[in-house]
């Protein structure tokens, strides 16, 4: 009988030990779900940051061109004008020139 009895008493913490293992697994199932659902939203936000970071080198790179293409149409503008100038030189020295 006794031999009954210690059975029964090791399946008892048998059972009890099957609980505490389900309990364990149920906690981790549910911290798997919550560190996936983080691991998704910080690829997502790694993901907006590289597509901001992209977006910013571009406007960079558009401003940098924009800056070059005003210095060339700067520079261009002086030149003209001081061939406009250069002109308006000649014409008056050819007028004085006339006049003497």
């Amino acid at each position: 009988m006794s031999s009954t009895k210690d059975s029964k008493v090791n399946f008892s913490v048998l059972e009890q030990n099957i609980q505490k293992l389900m309990g364990f697994c149920d906690e981790l199932k549910k911290e798997n779900q919550v560190l996936r659902a983080e691991n998704r939203q910080l690829k997502l936000s790694v993901d907006e940051d590289k597509e901001r970071s992209r977006r910013l080198e571009e406007g960079y790179k558009n401003l940098k061109e924009m800056e070059k293409s005003s210095s060339r149409q700067s520079i261009n503008n002086m030149k003209r004008k001081i061939n406009d100038i250069i002109t308006e030189i000649d014409r008056n020295m050819s007028l004085i020139d006339d006049k003497s």
